[in-house]
């Protein structure tokens, strides 16, 4: 992990505190670890011996500098390529339209094949210079004096969530005078406002033009993080946590005390998540109890983020009654990443390796704000204990994902403010894995568990699944862009000649077929999406098939709207459901047609939108698992009218389904009253 040797730092830290009054000792102790860069940090504290408050304002730097740390930009060098194409597409053509990254991305990659990199990190302690401290410092306290908006700034909010130079260890040392100079004419319109209305303009803005990307670096395309923070800045573009260092920055430099918030794990989706807290902004209505519910306002976000799409449409609830639509994210736990050392942090007491997540020394639980939340007690499976701490895990993309700890006394362990209606499993940390403590669980509405150990004398019959994944809104919005979609035949070259035979009037669950009774021969099939209406993302098709009687498919050749670059027409029929054709919305011409050479017998066409491929899929070799302490099979099993269907499961279970023709994406699910409920 990128953090690792950080961490017998830190034992050593907290080793010395324990014995030792806190701000001198850590000081101190920061000084001890500087190196060679001691003289550095001890002039900053001799130029300031005559200024109080920026005295105080350097000790705090620098006591809390511990653990602080930025990439070294020559260690990722190899990869620059692709960032100097992103900026110089950003600065000629401004907003990434129609996911034009991933084919710059493709591009500089033919050409660029070998560019892996180790990346190394530098400690601030034994980095930074006392110009660059005593500058900054200088600047800070000069902003806080002189922006209207600042005055009413405490000291402590001040020192805390304003004069922080770094944010998750990303830094620049211009990013002060690059932010003063971005937003000087947006300060003068906005003299008379309080640092919040100043907060959110300027947090609007990079709203505005930041790409919010996380296929590029973190899925097919995953390689380029970490970024230096001059690539963020040039690009504008990166996962959510990218995106909240460059806003913390800028905010910082303008007055505004702001830091850094995460979901380490959501509870029924991967990756984590983290956004900016403007300290002092008020919160929407009441905390979030991990329910789903459609967007309808802004007041319906009580997290960032929670939703898939800040969209709803009534349409994307026209399913079978078998499938529902999960419209928010659900969140465990909510952190604080402070720029200051938090003593009871498990980094700080911590004497056994810990999971990365916990090795951030600024980290600090405020989940109370947000979530509906309980304080639990946890059995375990023995009484005895192979480690000092256990933990309480969520599942994720790659497995099981501790979010919350505990030190474990007889069999069992206490865990404060959990997310209600959240999946949890208590486990160990032992050389870098997870090994299960007790039975996974289920932390229900009124703050009960609903432990999940399966009855295997007890066997289901039978039970019926269609999806190895929820139906997200995104994906449910993708589909219902396509509503209002036309079909036309034609045997007339010039198309002028031709016969409607069939709209999309509901969203289509992963795909859409129609037939043509009379199954006439016809040379042209006609697509035309001149009157959709796209529902937070641009129309997209991924698959368009013709076929006879016989369920032969029928080929030809595509012309008409050329499609957005990397989303072009041969991606129509590429037998890939997951890439799409993507139309130009600034061509005249919003059809496309399949020329299959002469006349055939179009008996059936199926139509297929931009989707996550997560549906199950006839044809296609599947394997139903349950977890009991791990996952057990139930068997595979070729995919029949698009469902699988199982017989004897075990009751008060939890499953996962794992495709093996295709795809990787899963989550787990109990089966209850004949539907998959997804966790």
């Amino acid at each position: 992990m990128r953090k690792s040797y950080l961490y017998p730092l830190l034992i050593l830290l907290g080793l010395f505190l324990f014995a030792c009054d806190k701000d001198d000792r850590l000081l101190d102790f920061a000084l001890s670890r500087a190196g060679q860069n001691r003289a550095e940090l001890e002039h900053v504290l001799a130029h300031y011996k005559n200024e109080p408050e920026k005295l105080e304002a350097a000790r705090f730097l620098i006591r809390n500098m511990i653990g602080k740390q930025v990439l070294d930009s020559n260690s990722v060098r190899k990869k620059q390529v692709y960032f100097d194409a992103f900026a110089q597409y950003r600065q000629t053509h401004g907003l990434f339209l129609y996911d034009i990254q991933y084919a710059l991305y493709d591009s500089i990659r033919q050409s660029h094949p070998h560019t892996d990199v180790q990346p190394r990190f530098l400690l601030d302690l034994r980095t930074l210079s006392a110009k660059f401290l005593i500058q900054y410092i200088d600047q800070c306290f000069q902003n806080w004096e002189r922006y209207p908006w600042s005055k009413g700034i405490d000291r402590e909010t001040f020192l805390n969530y304003i004069l922080p130079y770094t944010t998750d260890n990303c830094y620049s040392e211009q990013a002060l005078d690059y932010f003063e100079r971005k937003y000087a004419s947006l300060r003068d319109t906005l003299q008379t406002r309080s640092y919040i209305e100043v907060g959110e303009a300027i947090s609007n803005d990079i709203e505005a033009v930041f790409l919010n990307e996380w296929i590029i670096f973190t899925g097919e395309y995953a390689g380029l993080r970490p970024m230096t923070f001059r690539n963020i800045a040039s690009t504008l573009m990166g996962t959510c946590l990218e995106k909240s260092t460059y806003k913390i920055a800028a905010l910082r430099a303008n007055g505004i005390p702001a830091v850094l918030n995460i979901v380490p794990c959501w509870g029924n989706s991967q990756y984590p998540h983290s956004w900016v807290e403007i300290i002092g902004e008020k919160h929407s209505g009441a905390l979030y109890d991990n329910t789903q519910r459609p967007f309808l306002s802004r007041e319906d976000i009580k997290i960032d983020g929670m939703f898939w799409r800040d969209v709803y449409d009534p349409r994307i609830d026209n399913l079978p009654s078998s499938i529902t639509v999960q419209y928010c994210r659900t969140a465990p736990k909510i952190y604080r990443y402070n720029y200051r050392v938090q003593p009871r942090s498990l980094a700080m007491i911590a004497r056994e390796e810990i999971p990365p997540l916990f090795k951030n020394p600024g980290m600090e639980d405020i989940t109370d704000r947000y979530v509906v939340c309980e304080d639990i007690e946890v059995p375990l499976w023995e009484s005895t204990h192979p480690g000092k701490y256990v933990y309480l895990c969520c599942y994720d993309v790659m497995g099981w994902n501790p979010v919350s700890w505990s030190q474990p006394q007889n069999g069992k362990a206490r865990f404060p403010k959990m997310g209600i209606n959240m999946l949890y499993l208590p486990a160990y940390y032992i050389e870098g894995r997870i090994e299960p403590a007790g039975d996974a669980f289920i932390l229900t509405q009124d703050g009960t568990s609903r432990h999940l150990s399966p009855a295997r004398t007890k066997r289901r019959q039978p039970a019926t699944f269609y999806s190895k994944v929820p139906y997200r809104m995104n994906t449910a919005l993708q589909a219902a862009g396509t509503v209002g979609t036309r079909f036309y035949v034609s045997n007339d070259n010039t198309l002028a000649n031709r016969s409607w035979i069939h709209t999309i009037e509901e969203p289509p669950f992963y795909v859409d077929s129609f037939q043509l009774p009379d199954a006439q021969k016809y040379r042209y099939l006609i697509c035309d999406f001149q009157d959709t209406e796209a529902l937070g993302y641009f129309y997209a098709i991924a698959e368009i098939k013709a076929y006879d009687k016989e369920r032969k498919e029928l080929t030809g050749h595509w012309s008409g709207n050329t499609g957005t670059k990397g989303h072009e027409l041969p991606l129509l029929s590429d037998q890939d459901r997951v890439s799409y054709y993507q139309p130009d919305r600034f061509q005249e011409n919003q059809s496309i047609v399949l020329d299959l050479g002469s006349p055939q017998p179009i008996a059936q066409v199926a139509f297929y939108p931009r989707n996550d491929d997560n549906k199950i899929v006839s044809g296609e070799l599947y394997e139903l698992f349950y977890w009991d302490g791990e996952w057990i099979s139930c068997g595979k099993q070729y995919a029949r009218d698009n469902k699988l269907v199982y017989n004897g499961i075990p009751e008060n279970a939890l499953f996962r389904i794992h495709n093996h023709t295709r795809g990787k994406e899963h989550r787990p699910f109990t089966y209850e009253g004949g539907k998959q409920i997804w966790w």
